[in-house]
């Protein structure tokens, strides 16, 4: 490719290179570029990614500068210490959403995970990204990293702001059950339907009254909605009941920003004979629906699905060692990016074959790597 028509990584040159200039021996983008397509081609640790790119340092040439070939695993291993992971959550988020298509029926899945593997006395406890889960898009479109000493609802708010909101609707799971929440949702343009535990004692206790009413009344005289799923796999039966219900009613509805309605979601399972039954209230920011919110309240477990098992099972997230959290926190920012570039192809095979197909086919490795950059 010509300079004039070569492509510019746009996600990798935006990333702050945090070495002194006379330790720069290869450029911050070329380490970013090698470990990413070493992830795309199967390459899950350090060690893995250099091997990959040993088998392929012609093809690498034509994307990076390597006047010095392939550095060792250990100074990838340094520079992945040493990035600013908050800058580069940022940047991830940035490129991300670039490749999002938004939609007024989005659901934005917000929930943690922690890396096994970045845990001990010298790391002084566990490494923990909060994660924001795209529904329509299949994409993790943000993620933010949990400081130390502090917990997920410190990174909600940065992790927030990252985010255009505009049309969607936010869901988190109860640790995030807080009016802040719904105000910064709020403020950025969005809807919320968030699950009201104990963490907001007082207020459960509202929404539950104002159920145990409109089931005396059967709902009569209620502004109500109500929806229900039935389905029958594996010897298991399980019956979900939506009830919606207007909030104006609730004392402390002027307390949640943008407060329209409360849901009720009861889920009934019998297996073996066994009957289990679960409640779990929610406070929306959407007109009464019960439809629209089975959907969010069934939806919000593709984050888990779809996002945190892949990383553990296709990537084997939790099986990987490191040195310190930021490295842990780096590594993990750029197996999304991988995992991004493999959820954007429209091939119907598992992640596990696609991976494959980019170690042995160069076209199908570069169709990939479109996604990455950005036209001169």
């Amino acid at each position: 490719m010509s300079e004039d028509d070569t492509v510019i990584m746009g996600f990798l040159k935006i990333v702050p290179d945090p070495r002194i200039e006379r330790c720069k021996k290869y450029s911050l983008e070329s380490i970013l570029f090698i470990a990413l397509t070493g992830m795309l081609c199967g390459a899950d640790s350090f060690i893995e990614i250099v091997d990959v790119a040993d088998a392929n340092l012609e093809w690498l040439k034509k994307y990076v500068d390597l006047p010095y070939g392939i550095p060792a695993h250990d100074t990838v291993c340094r520079v992945f210490s040493l990035i600013d992971k908050n800058k580069f959550c940022e940047c991830f988020s940035a490129w991300s959403q670039s490749l999002q298509k938004h939609s007024s029926s989005d659901i934005i899945a917000i929930d943690g995970k922690s890396l096994c593997g970045a845990y001990g006395e010298s790391l002084k406890g566990m490494a923990h990204m909060l994660h924001a889960w795209s529904i329509e898009n299949g994409l993790c479109i943000a993620q933010q990293a949990v400081r130390d000493k502090s917990n997920e609802i410190t990174a909600l708010k940065p992790l927030l702001e990252m985010l255009d909101l505009k049309g969607c609707i936010v869901t988190t799971d109860a640790i995030h059950s807080h009016k802040k929440t719904a105000t910064l949702i709020s403020e950025r343009g969005g809807d919320y339907a968030l699950p009201i535990k104990d963490n907001e004692k007082d207020f459960k206790e509202e929404i539950e009254i104002l159920f145990t009413d409109a089931f005396k009344n059967e709902f009569k005289g209620c502004d109500a909605d109500h929806f229900k799923t039935l389905e029958k796999e594996h010897g298991r039966i399980e019956e979900r009941n939506y009830w919606v219900l207007d909030a104006a009613d609730l004392p402390k509805s002027k307390e949640w920003s943008n407060l329209k309605s409360v849901g009720l979601c009861q889920r009934e399972r019998t297996l073996k004979g066994k009957v289990t039954i679960e409640q779990v209230y929610y406070a929306m920011s959407f007109e009464v629906d019960a439809k629209r919110f089975a959907r969010v309240a069934r939806d919000h477990w593709q984050v888990e699905n779809n996002l945190h098992w892949i990383l553990d099972v296709v990537f084997e997230e939790d099986k990987q060692k490191y040195k310190d959290k930021t490295m842990a926190q780096n590594l993990s920012c750029l197996r999304k990016m991988a995992l991004n570039l493999l959820k954007k192809d429209p091939r119907k095979a598992s992640l596990q074959a696609k991976r494959l197909r980019a170690a042995c086919n160069i076209t199908y490795r570069e169709e990939l790597l479109k996604n990455l950059f950005i036209m001169r």
